[in-house]
């Protein structure tokens, strides 16, 4: 038998392995190439050391994660969870395509395809709400149609779970219920789901959950509702956004599933002849897309590429039977292959040899521990007590948080409005550092001043006062350049 035959011959070694090179592979590397985790990433473990119901952009799970898993292992944490997330939906899309009826072999390409999409290999590394949906997309939408198909009440309450966990990690998620209510719909099923009792189960389960953070954006005047908006930035938009925005969302994600998509046209030119696909795949592979190009073309807001991350999950359960790619194995493990080595040479050739050539470093490139170590050995000058505020942008004060001992709370871009886990109080009572890039380049003469990046700190913190800066190398740069930070103090009331 030949390789590729015997690892379809065995589903459930293939996906062993699979997993295994996602969290080997995905963990140790960007652990070898990286000295600081990515801005999401930091931003995301800063929210978590706060232990709040909601922060300023997000809802709480996608903070609570990074903090539990990086006080366990550090970064090699998150990476980890990241890697977890992409493997426990891909578990979740395997058990979907069998309900599907798809053989084994089938739902285990659609899989094992998913490595050629850049969502779940080279940017999968950076952790965020959109990573951390993924198991919730794919396993809900497992629930949903075993729920009906089956007439399971355990997989309706499955599924409020999952719209509940997704929610909490970012809304958007509720956009998974727009494919599975077109798969019951395409499989004949809707007005059965609609009849079933289990459906308005799994909302009242997936409410009571969401309910205490829904409480703490009432008390926090909407803040992350007002985020979204603006992101999408619906308000603003002028007539012909209505037409490009949904049009340019679509070509983006037509670019990142180029692979598959030409690994199935190739497939269906050398089959000649149609598949019969899983009843309902093709409704949940397509159906959040069209939700959000119809949501843009209507309210003329600029969708993000990343936040399609979820939506492309189930479309392997589509493509691989109607166009018969598992009968066509070694071109599909050789895509697999160059689009796993693409992934795996261009992340370290970017992150790890890239500060031998770039004059700007990366985020990943930056001097995390030196620099949190710099900002708390300054501190130690002026006070014995730790560390408790920092004033810094979600970057470098997510630097301190998470690297530092102190673990600082930060007031993030000096808004008391975004940090709703302290107050002015706290920090005149305790004190505080500020923190600011002045210039990559440390010997620049152009440097950012204080009042250029905290207009109103002076006014509001009257015994502020600098201190010397900081100049700390960057990890790998070439001629051992060094950047400049810039710190003043606030000492606590009463010293």
């Amino acid at each position: 038998m030949k390789p590729h035959e015997n690892i379809l011959s065995h589903p459930a070694r293939a996906l062993g392995i699979w997993a295994l090179y996602h969290f080997v592979v995905w963990t140790l590397l960007p652990l070898a190439c990286n000295t600081c985790l990515p801005l999401d990433s930091i931003e995301a473990v800063m929210w978590g050391s706060q232990w709040q119901w909601g922060y300023d952009k997000h809802p709480p799970l996608s903070a609570w994660m990074p903090e539990l898993f990086t006080n366990l292992m550090g970064d090699a944490g998150l990476y980890l969870l990241s890697q977890l997330c992409v493997v426990v939906a891909g578990l979740g899309i395997y058990r979907l395509g069998r309900l599907l009826k798809l053989p084994a072999r089938q739902a285990l390409v659609a899989v094992l395809l998913l490595d050629t999409i850049y969502y779940y290999q080279f940017i999968s590394v950076e952790f965020n709400v959109n990573i951390m949906q993924l198991p919730f997309w794919a396993w809900g939408w497992f629930f949903g149609i075993d729920a009906v198909a089956n007439k399971r009440f355990g997989s309706w309450l499955g599924l409020g779970v999952c719209v509940a966990l997704g929610a909490l990690t970012k809304y958007i998620a509720v956009f998974l219920l727009v494919p599975l209510f077109t798969a019951w719909w395409a499989r004949g099923e809707l007005n059965k789901a609609f009849a079933s009792y289990g459906l308005y189960a799994a909302g009242v389960i997936a409410v009571l959950l969401f309910l205490p953070h829904l409480l703490w954006m009432r008390e926090h005047d909407w803040i992350t509702i007002t985020y979204g908006l603006k992101r999408g930035a619906s308000e603003k938009a002028l007539w012909w956004h209505h037409l490009w925005n949904p049009i340019k969302f679509l070509l983006e994600q037509a670019a990142i599933l180029a692979p598959m998509l030409l690994i199935a046209i190739a497939g269906r030119l050398r089959a000649g002849e149609p598949g019969q696909g899983g009843s309902g795949a093709r409704a949940l592979a397509t159906g959040a897309y069209a939700a959000i190009a119809l949501l843009s073309l209507s309210t003329g807001m600029e969708p993000v590429a990343m936040w399609a991350a979820p939506m492309p999950l189930a479309i392997g359960l589509w493509l691989v039977p109607s166009c018969n790619l598992d009968r066509f194995p070694r071109t599909v493990f050789t895509a697999i292959a160059t689009m796993s080595a693409v992934f795996v040479i261009g992340y370290g050739a970017t992150y790890g040899l890239g500060p031998l050539f770039r004059d700007k470093p990366h985020r990943v490139n930056y001097p995390g521990k030196p620099l949190a170590h710099a900002v708390e050995s300054a501190w130690r000058t002026q006070q014995a007590q730790p560390l408790e505020y920092i004033i810094a942008d979600e970057f470098l004060g997510g630097i301190v948080n998470h690297y530092g001992k102190d673990g600082p709370a930060v007031m993030i871009r000096g808004s008391l409005a975004r940090s709703a886990y302290l107050t002015e109080a706290h920090v005149h009572e305790k004190g505080a550092l500020v923190l600011w890039l002045k210039n990559r380049k440390a010997e620049s003469e152009a440097q950012t001043p204080l009042e250029g990046v905290f207009p109103d700190l002076q006014a509001r913190y009257p015994a502020l006062e600098p201190l010397p800066d900081l100049v700390i190398p960057w990890p790998r740069m070439k001629h051992g350049a060094s950047g400049r930070f810039g710190l003043a103090y606030i000492p606590p009331e009463g010293t």
